[in-house]
């Protein structure tokens, strides 16, 4: 997987993570180069299909891999962390569906959202909180 830089309020202290985040990142960025007004014509419906699939089966990559590495070391708050997960994944599966149908146009306004969240909730708190539960730990 190719290197992307990662802002570093978004930078939770795991290199292997911030590495994941990052590229994540990059897929959320590029489809919203995609899709940002280009959903009514075939190509770029196509390529915005292509580019959330892409998005979609990447979350699923990373949320497997961050469950194993916290749940190896112990992380308490496991269930919690899988079902915010699974939220996420749900909300992904769900834009994609709605491009797939062509029900709306919004799409990217409803991801633009939805990242937000993500990327605040998730990475700025939980993701974070693990990671300081992880530096607490190799402190003790």
């Amino acid at each position: 997987m190719k290197s992307y830089p990662i802002e570093g309020k978004y930078r939770i202290g795991i290199e292997e993570m911030d590495a994941q985040h990052a590229y994540w990142i990059h897929l959320i960025e590029e489809f919203r180069r995609t899709a940002s007004g280009h959903l009514i014509d075939g190509q770029g419906l196509s390529a915005a299909k292509h580019a959330l699939g892409q998005l979609l089966e990447y979350t699923r990559e990373h949320f497997r891999s961050e469950e194993i590495f916290i749940e190896a070391r112990g992380y308490p708050h496991m269930d919690a962390h899988r079902r915010q997960h699974a939220e996420l994944e749900a909300e992904v599966v769900k834009l994609l569906d709605e491009i797939v149908a062509h029900k709306t146009n919004t799409t990217p306004l409803k991801l633009n959202l939805f990242v937000t969240v993500w990327l605040m909730e998730h990475i700025m708190e939980h993701d974070k909180d693990y990671a300081r539960f992880l530096r607490e730990r190799a402190a003790a």
